[in-house]
């Protein structure tokens, strides 16, 4: 089972954080490729329709407003994993910052564990330092939090 994790501190509160990461269907707000998200199923279901036409289907397992978390599993798409569990968290680290964390442990398919952790570290990594900067542009410019 391999267990990726990315993390930024970002220089905002943790509910402006969460404000923006902490609806199921916000990841087209903070993840460029990912153009549209769909909530089926009562909310649990998010159908993610990518820049290349790509479809990935997720289910919510848990969430947690007051702790600022949820967790998913990743259901079809094109990724080479199996029994995929994904989280996304904000956790207060001061008074105006927050540390993010996105991570997913996972069994990877044609890839070595190296390989799939190094990929997958790499894109949660390199999608937090984009949030950051979302956020802490927002955050300089328009007090309102509105990132639509």
């Amino acid at each position: 089972m391999i267990d990726a994790v990315g993390h930024v501190e970002a220089a905002v509160s943790a509910d402006m954080a969460w404000t923006l990461l902490g609806g199921l269907d916000n990841l087209p707000l903070w993840l460029p490729k990912i153009r549209k998200s769909i909530l089926e199923d009562g909310g649990r279901l998010r159908r993610l329709a990518l820049a290349d036409g790509v479809t990935i289907i997720e289910r919510l397992l848990s969430f947690d407003e007051q702790k600022r978390f949820y967790t998913y599993a990743y259901v079809s798409g094109p990724d080479p994993v199996e029994d995929y569990v994904g989280k996304v968290a904000v956790e207060t680290s001061g008074p105006d910052s927050c540390i993010i964390t996105w991570g997913s442990f996972f069994l990877p398919v044609g890839l070595s564990d190296l390989e799939a952790t190094e990929r997958y570290q790499g894109a949660y990594t390199s999608a937090l330092r984009y949030v950051k900067t979302l956020l802490e542009t927002n955050a300089r410019k328009v007090p309102s939090q509105d990132f639509s």
